[in-house]
């Protein structure tokens, strides 16, 4: 008799749930049997357990499989315009056309911002003469 154990993914919710009640009855347990500044201390610990967990947890769930089909909006936010236009260029979103004038437009704006003294920050464009 093989037991397959197929893990079952739980949401980031029931985690933080579980989480909280053992927390709880280790800090009660820490109050009655050991003291209040060990309770703080356990109190504390949790606290800045419950953050790595979550962004572990997010992490997790953004991270995996990098393709650009697989994409969420989200990252699409955090990624810069040039690499953007690349995906959907790369996708078959745009035509030649349309992707050589979107980049065109970007490249225009960069300069203006440049002329301007506003840092893009990573994106840096030149024009190809």
């Amino acid at each position: 008799m093989g037991s397959e154990s197929e893990g079952r993914a739980y949401s980031l919710t029931e985690i933080f749930a579980v989480k909280f009640v053992l927390a709880d009855v280790l800090i009660i347990a820490a109050l009655l049997l050991a003291g209040p500044l060990y309770a703080l201390a356990i109190t504390a610990l949790f606290v800045v357990s419950t953050f790595l967990v979550w962004s572990l947890m997010k992490r997790s769930e953004g991270g995996g499989d990098e393709s650009a089909t697989t994409a969420s909006e989200g990252t699409n936010a955090e990624r810069d315009p040039v690499t953007q236009l690349q995906e959907r260029y790369a996708a078959g979103e745009l035509s030649d056309a349309e992707f050589e004038a979107k980049l065109e437009r970007l490249i225009e704006s960069n300069e203006r911002a440049d002329a301007a003294g506003i840092d893009t920050e990573e994106l840096e464009l030149e024009r190809s003469r």
